[in-house]
């Protein structure tokens, strides 16, 4: 199902590439708000007219917000708790579930050979 999703979500993203690029440029779109002289100018005209193109890319754009919102669903654990107070409702503190060979060495007796080098800065 993911698999599905993500190709169609990928195929919307190339299609979606590909008809921004087609598109008319406005004129001074990004430009305009920079650099401040042709943002008055454009404010004074009328509103650009809605082409097929421009609706097609409208489609595309909501088709591919909402195969983004589907993976990020399909995509979260499914055991995860839904809330940090309902991991352990015994009151208990969590345990490190480790065996007798995993516990440290706490008699007090280290052994050369167990215990890590570190480099000693000079």
């Amino acid at each position: 199902m993911i698999t599905v999703i993500l190709v169609i979500h990928l195929i919307l993203a190339i299609i979606m590439i590909g008809m921004i690029l087609l598109q008319k440029s406005e004129g001074g779109a990004m430009g305009g708000g920079l650099t401040g002289g042709a943002s008055v100018t454009g404010m004074a005209q009328a509103r650009a007219r809605v082409t097929p193109l421009n609706k097609a890319t409208t489609y595309v754009g909501i088709c591919f917000f909402v195969t983004s919102l589907a993976l990020a669903l399909l995509a979260r654990p499914k055991d995860a708790p839904t809330s940090i107070f309902e991991e352990n409702n015994t009151g208990d503190l969590p345990s490190l579930n480790l065996g007798p060979e995993q516990l440290p060495n706490t008699d007090g007796n280290v052994s050369p050979e167990t215990v890590p080098s570190v480099p000693v800065a000079e």
